[in-house]
């Protein structure tokens, strides 16, 4: 049975599960879950993801939820960016630590910026300094190597890429972490490689 994905044109996490199956070269249909109306509270919803966020991706009638498991779900099936021996699970502990450190606050970040403003300036200063430190994390961690984990892009490449590439909707310069900077660009040229709002459809497809 083929992949569906539900998630949201606006959603890092929908667009790094997205991105996940285009890497691989796996065709997806897609359900477009409108946040703004509600629609991952619904029962319909809750009965697909019972977290009630986005995405979910339904194969082979299972049913995926979190965007890292996602990630590690369609790299087991397609035996693809999984890395070798060591590195698969080395590269699991950057899906641990991007969940933790660098999608909270970079994503954080880019809503107070982009979609509130007027949150209080101490809450967006607390969430601005740590995305620039889990940033300066990830620059050091890159200092002379490609990819984050062995000689080619791995899960962690593709988790750790998905908040980076919003980052400029929160005003977080990359220019001031140059080893993020390289690094993004050699994501964007893999094969197969779309940005997020190229890639990710407002309606539903397929």
């Amino acid at each position: 049975m083929g992949y569906t994905l539900y998630g949201n044109w606006l959603s890092g996490p929908s667009y790094k599960a997205g991105l996940m199956l285009r890497l691989c070269g796996l065709d997806f249909a897609y359900r477009s879950i409108d946040l703004a109306k509600g629609m991952h509270k619904t029962p319909e919803y809750l009965k697909i993801n019972r977290y009630g966020q986005v995405p979910a991706l339904a194969h082979d009638g299972r049913i995926v939820v979190q965007s890292n498991t996602i990630l590690d779900y369609v790299s087991e099936q397609a035996g693809r960016f999984r890395g070798r021996g060591e590195e698969t699970w080395r590269a699991k502990e950057w899906l641990a630590w991007e969940a933790d450190r660098l999608a909270p606050n970079v994503n954080r970040t880019r809503f107070f910026t982009r979609f509130a403003p007027t949150t209080d300036a101490a809450v967006q200063k607390y969430f601005r300094d740590a995305a620039e430190l889990a940033l300066k994390v990830l620059d050091g961690q890159l200092a002379g190597r490609q990819w984050l984990v062995g000689e080619a892009a791995s899960i962690a490449d593709i988790a750790c890429y998905a908040p980076v590439a919003f980052a400029a909707e929160g005003n977080l310069e990359l220019a001031n972490h140059p080893n993020v900077k390289a690094w993004a660009e050699r994501v964007a040229g893999l094969p197969g490689f779309a940005p997020p709002y190229e890639l990710m459809p407002k309606a539903d497809i397929g």
